[in-house]
């Protein structure tokens, strides 16, 4: 599950901004202007909307929520444990 919400990270942020060569699954995509303020919000709308899942003003605020590989834990996390309700 984790390789398929990595791929989806990648592609919603290859369609914001061309990735520079030297970006890898831990570089910052909100430091290195891939997603700006404004785009933020329809970004993280899209993710939710894809993983059924609530992004939290507390996980925006995380470093892990700036780069693909953390971004992709976050989200594993929030979907396993919405299937631990169940």
């Amino acid at each position: 599950m984790q390789d398929t919400i990595r791929l989806f990270v990648l592609e919603l942020l290859e369609k914001k901004s061309r990735l520079p060569n030297e970006f890898d699954d831990t570089s910052d995509f909100i430091k290195a202007g891939i997603v700006d303020s404004i785009g933020i919000i329809k970004f993280i709308l899209e993710l939710e909307s894809r993983f059924d899942i609530e992004i939290t003003g507390t996980d925006i605020e995380s470093d892990e929520f700036r780069s693909v590989q953390g971004l992709a834990g976050l989200i594993s996390r929030k979907i396993n444990s919405v299937e631990d309700l169940k």
